[in-house]
């Protein structure tokens, strides 16, 4: 009796692994894509960059032809960088979308039984002042299963979030290299003028030399700007123990090698850091010079400072 109960255990059990797996078989590769126009693949996104938040993108995936769902389903998005390059292919030279930028707060989403369309599935786009003005970002999004199984010919279907850049609070450093500089004194180099660090780092200029003292800036693109801000450390206790400019000149190259200047300007700083109004220009490359400064504790020749930024 113990023998014959322990069979029907068995086959009890192999038949409820059988239903199980029939119940959850998926669709049929590419029955199931994005809720689009067959013909569309992309959708233009603007995104501001001049504050961080967050930004919901929300979208859903259908059943193909007019056709419901007999039961529920489980779709999962899933994003594909590997199909940036099918992008520009078609549309031209664009950057992938940072991992930083962007978060894939919902990518499993459930079609339920009678419905046709599924629920929708969440991006949330965030830290915007990161990006690059100006500048075109995709993220590529595909199917990447259906109740489990890896989608076939689905998941050639790719829907690109395209996202177009405005203008910036403050214009992005990425990319950014510092090109030359004049001196330095002990480990305060020049690339702490670039490094988004106001307050900690900073560039010092060779106490045993005079001025004039200069750094030059490569942004490796051509950059649009109004006006530069620079700032001097904190540390410095301004105006007390000197080490700051007092005459300034703002120059701007396309090549690195021919200097355009966009004036001469007198310190006045306040908040340790001071506004250079230069006119609009477009330059690949910018050279800040101190061509006079405030001795440091009135003995050396010296300059201090923590940040160069532009402003569009």
């Amino acid at each position: 009796m113990k023998k014959y109960s322990f069979t029907l255990f068995i086959l009890a059990f192999l038949f409820a692994g059988c239903s199980k797996e029939q119940e959850t078989t998926g669709l049929g590769d590419g029955t199931v894509s994005f809720d689009l126009a067959a013909e569309k693949d992309s959708i233009q996104v603007p995104l501001s960059i001049i504050s961080d938040t967050i930004s919901e993108i929300k979208f859903r995936a259908a059943l193909s032809g007019s056709t419901t769902s007999s039961r529920d389903h489980w779709i999962n998005f899933t994003i594909d960088t590997t199909k940036i390059g099918r992008y520009r292919l078609k549309y031209g030279q664009a950057s992938l979308l940072p991992v930083s930028s962007y978060l894939f707060y919902k990518p499993q989403v459930q079609l339920k039984a009678g419905s046709s369309v599924s629920e929708a599935a969440e991006l949330n786009i965030i830290s915007q002042t990161r990006l690059v003005e100006y500048s075109t970002y995709v993220l590529p999004v595909v199917i990447q299963s259906v109740d489990g199984q890896v989608e076939g010919p689905a998941s050639t279907k790719v829907m690109y979030y395209v996202f177009k850049t405005g203008k910036p609070l403050v214009i992005s450093k990425a990319g950014w290299a510092i090109a030359g500089v004049s001196s330095i004194f002990n480990a305060f180099a020049a690339a702490n003028v670039i490094d988004d660090n106001k307050t900690g780092t900073y560039w010092a200029s060779n106490i045993t030399q005079s001025m004039p003292q200069w750094v030059s800036i490569n942004f490796n693109r051509d950059v649009t700007f109004s006006a530069l801000t620079y700032s001097v450390p904190p540390i410095l206790a301004y105006p007390t123990q000197g080490g700051y400019p007092t005459s300034i000149q703002i120059e701007t190259s396309m090549d690195g090698a021919n200097w355009v200047s966009r004036g001469v300007f007198s310190g006045d700083i306040a908040n340790n850091s001071q506004t250079l109004n230069t006119g609009l220009t477009t330059a690949r490359y910018l050279r800040f010079t101190s061509l006079a400064s405030v001795k440091y504790a009135s003995t050396y020749s010296t300059i201090f400072i923590s940040d160069i930024s532009l402003l569009p």
